[in-house]
């Protein structure tokens, strides 16, 4: 379920994206999420059946051993995103603190694709329950096929870094390396601080 939050769309070129820009929010479960009791802790386990937005074309649902069950009307999938760059395929998710207090929130990367080729992979955020807090959809910001790189959380904050296509790349192939710091303020997920690195 999308929310209806203000939005603010890039639509420069990869090269003139500014700092400080704020992202779309993909969805929220619910548009002000209760804060978490103090001390509460997220864990893989919990994010293997966490609730999803709608993404890909698909309707929002909760995930079964990480992956969306199908759904007849719409082709695809809609799974937590693993990392093909390592042997174990590792799923890309990362635990620290984003609500507050003591608590063990997560920042969990989607993979989605609508029965074609994969479509931008986004990054949700939550806390304990698990709730969904919101996501940044990466196409938004970079508007190619965009794969998450590196996900941490540090100081209230979760850090991603992403590749996206450049002018002269292929689909297959992106180079261009970019990073943004999604942050939640109690009501929204916003990115900020989107930036190019290379």
């Amino acid at each position: 379920m999308k929310i209806g939050n203000s939005m603010i769309r890039l639509t420069g070129v990869v090269g003139v994206l500014v700092a400080g820009v704020f992202a779309s929010v993909t969805g929220c479960a619910d548009p002000s999420p209760a804060a978490p009791a103090a001390g509460s802790s997220l864990t893989l386990q919990d994010l293997l059946s966490a609730p999803v937005p709608a993404l890909c074309q698909h309707d929002p649902g909760n995930l079964v051993n990480g992956q969306l069950p199908s759904q007849d009307s719409h082709p695809g999938s809609v799974r937590i995103a693993q990392r093909n760059d390592e042997p174990d395929r590792s799923y890309k998710v990362a635990f620290g603190n984003l609500t507050g207090g003591a608590n063990t929130d997560a920042a969990m990367v989607t993979d989605c694709s609508a029965g074609g080729v994969p479509w931008p992979e986004t990054v949700q955020l939550y806390t304990a329950g698990p709730t969904l807090l919101g996501g940044v959809n990466l196409g938004d910001l970079t508007h190619s096929r965009e794969v998450v790189t590196d996900l941490s959380i540090s100081d209230g904050v979760a850090h991603v870094n992403w590749l996206a296509n450049g002018p002269n790349d292929g689909e297959c192939c992106p180079t261009i390396k970019m990073a943004a710091d999604l942050r939640w303020d109690g009501s929204a997920v916003s990115a900020q601080n989107v930036r190019r690195l290379n």
